[in-house]
């Protein structure tokens, strides 16, 4: 059984990229040659690419649209856009492609920032839709931490503001401190965050309190953790092999 025609095709997009750009020369506010000069290539090259004696390569367009300074969504009606966007909040099976982190989440190494390398996970709409800036990391070895979280070697988090800055003791946070991670839950007092959880005979590990000065939360307070588990690569986050944060019960 054929395909289903694509409700945005690719190919409709490029010839109003090419239709767009035929408009600027036809006006008189374009021309070729300075066109193939804007983007590097050499004149009869743009001319056989208007004329349709050469095809429009992805890359060739990417740079058209450069020198254009738009975008490919730039080419797309509101009615497409807006029935893409019904598409997306009313299908299920949706997927959204969470970015991971660079490096790792923990006391002995340097937080873990996005990179334009990052690698890219697969996750259901549903699961994050309450997530502004969803993000994964894998967890470092952190003995506080694998008491409440036994096994865990990813997180989830939001990197958003809002999530970040409206502390719960309930919830969990990742927080930076004497330049590593570390995952903890918080109370929020005038000038002060205390750190909660760590109640034991020996000496706690990490930060019992972090003076703010005249810094933000979120120049501490660097992420809300929404779950813990293993690799999201070999298990469906959310569902199996970890634990939501907090547990569904603390929210009801």
């Amino acid at each position: 059984m054929p395909w289903p025609p694509a409700s945005i095709a690719i190919s409709d997009l490029c010839d109003r990229l090419m239709e767009n750009l035929k408009a600027g020369v036809a006006s008189g506010s374009l021309t070729v040659r300075r066109l193939a000069r804007q983007i590097g290539v050499s004149q009869p090259h743009m001319q056989n690419i208007m004329s349709g004696k050469r095809t429009l390569t992805m890359q060739m367009a990417d740079r058209l649209l450069q020198y254009q300074q738009r975008t490919v969504l730039d080419l797309a009606n509101a009615s497409e856009l807006g029935e893409a966007l019904r598409l997306a909040a009313t299908n299920p099976n949706t997927m959204r492609y969470v970015p991971v982190l660079s490096g790792v989440l923990g006391p002995s190494h340097p937080f873990p920032e996005l990179n334009e390398n990052t690698d890219w996970r697969p996750l259901p709409v549903h699961a994050v839709s309450h997530a502004i800036r969803p993000v994964f990391a894998e967890v470092g070895s952190d003995a506080e931490l694998a008491r409440d979280f036994p096994g865990a070697t990813f997180a989830l988090m939001d990197l958003s503001s809002q999530s970040r800055t409206n502390i719960s003791q309930q919830r969990w946070y990742a927080i930076r401190w004497s330049g590593g991670g570390w995952i903890r839950r918080l109370r929020l007092e005038p000038g002060k965050l205390l750190v909660l959880g760590q109640g034991t005979l020996r000496p706690a590990l990490g930060p019992e309190r972090i003076e703010l000065g005249t810094s933000r939360v979120e120049e501490h307070v660097r992420a809300l953790v929404i779950w813990i588990g293993n690799d999201p690569q070999h298990v469906n986050p959310l569902c199996k092999s970890g634990y939501l944060v907090p547990p569904p019960a603390a929210d009801s």
